[in-house]
């Protein structure tokens, strides 16, 4: 019998749960997706993988898959050959001593088994699921074993191969910028709004690459605004006594309008951010920024304005990341905690990690939660926070002080949580 499948997760889970073999054959593998099959596939099951390493499959895998290999339960294999891209995308199970064969475009990551737009088939005829895994021994006998000298010079390419694909990503974006942003600012009422039309015009099309002065300007006047911003949420702050600072050098209350040596190659938001005193920064290194630790930020991109905890940059805020990650393996407490100042935060909150985000109703339990937490990748931004449009009441010149304060204080138990609390 053959069955359509547009989503592989969920009918992949009930097959691996008691599953004597499976075969993974797929051109990508991540953290997410071996995840999946770790946590649902029967323990005592034979695993079996051939994975390509033309898109970026995950080094952490990799490396996973050749400490297990020959164990006795895991046998893992790269497959690469000069000029041949290995596109393959096909799940072979033994269960019951039948084989069923899944076949279609989705490698094994989060995307592929779950969020993507895949299409694929459940094929369980006989002949045609003992032809795949003739195919399958066949190619794999001219695959290569996994060692440390190719990890160790793959980690140093993955991590180049990430920045490309991300830039890639942008330049996709502002090709179809007005396709992507659903907001038409031409017909939104600015009478009343703090952020005016331009404001959010300064980002659009390729205007955050753009170095011209008229871009500069145009990016300047929403700095200018985020100062005045600041001059009504800072007596706000003051007078909830919370231990949040702004950036001790004046000029760095707000991010940078013009590309510099410490901006990204595209200026796609500006911010405004409060956290760590100086006094606190510098007790981590006379060398420290705000930049490379947690903190609170309003930021506006060109169709909406988000009120953040902005966890951590790419590659930043590494001693609050380290911190959640080690109080949420070792603490129950902690964990059911965090789980119940999640689940309190109103519609609309997300948490974004390795670029995926997921509303906060979606963690049904603290388990569900953690794993997510725990997934997070060093080298990805990590957010708590809300998006509100550029028409939002909660925006206007009378409420925006108030509705950040409101936000602020909704994040701030998870401020407080993530953040190392360094003794002084």
């Amino acid at each position: 019998m053959t069955e359509l499948k547009l989503r592989l997760s969920n009918e992949l889970k009930i097959l691996l749960t008691d599953c004597e073999e499976i075969w993974i054959a797929v051109a990508m593998i991540s953290d997410a997706g071996f995840n999946f099959i770790q946590k649902n596939v029967n323990p005592s099951a034979k695993q079996n993988y051939l994975v390509g390493i033309e898109l970026p499959t995950s080094p952490t895998v990799l490396r996973q898959l050749m400490n297990l290999d020959g164990n006795g339960l895991v046998e893992s294999r790269i497959y690469h050959k000069p000029g041949k891209f290995f596109h393959p995308k096909i799940y072979i199970v033994k269960t019951g001593g039948k084989l069923h064969v899944f076949v279609g475009s989705g490698n094994c990551t989060d995307g592929g088994l779950d969020k993507n737009i895949e299409i694929g088939a459940k094929i369980d005829e006989r002949n045609f699921c003992e032809k795949s895994l003739e195919w399958y021994n066949a190619t794999n006998k001219n695959a290569r074993i996994i060692t440390e000298d190719f990890l160790l010079s793959y980690e140093v390419l993955f991590k180049n191969r990430k920045e490309r694909i991300k830039n890639d990503q942008q330049e996709l974006q502002i090709l179809f910028s007005e396709e992507i942003t659903p907001i038409n600012l031409e017909k939104i009422d600015f009478t009343n709004q703090f952020f005016k039309k331009e404001h959010f015009q300064a980002f659009e099309g390729r205007k955050p690459f753009d170095r011209s002065p008229q871009s500069n300007e145009e990016r300047q006047k929403v700095r200018n605004q985020l100062y005045r911003l600041h001059d009504k949420v800072l007596p706000k702050i003051k007078a909830k006594k919370w231990k949040l600072a702004e950036h001790y050098t004046s000029n760095d209350i707000v991010s940078s309008a013009i590309h510099g040596e410490y901006t990204a190659n595209d200026l796609q938001a500006i911010w405004l951010h409060y956290g760590r005193d100086k006094k606190e920064i510098k007790a981590y290194g006379p060398k420290e920024t705000p930049l490379g630790y947690m903190r609170l930020q309003v930021i506006i991109h060109k169709d909406n304005v988000g009120i953040w905890n902005r966890i951590g940059k790419d590659k930043g805020s590494q001693i609050d990341r380290d911190n959640l990650k080690q109080k949420l393996r070792t603490d129950k407490v902690y964990r059911e905690t965090f789980f119940n100042v999640i689940s309190n935060l109103p519609y609309g909150y997300f948490i974004e990690l390795n670029n995926q985000p997921k509303f906060v109703e979606e963690f049904e339990n603290e388990q569900a939660l953690t794993e997510f937490l725990l997934s997070a990748d060093f080298n990805q931004y990590f957010i708590i926070g809300i998006d509100l449009a550029p028409d939002d009441p909660r925006l206007s010149t009378q409420n925006i002080a108030d509705t950040v304060i409101t936000n602020f204080e909704l994040l701030l138990p998870t401020y407080e949580l993530i953040k190392h609390k360094l003794v002084l």
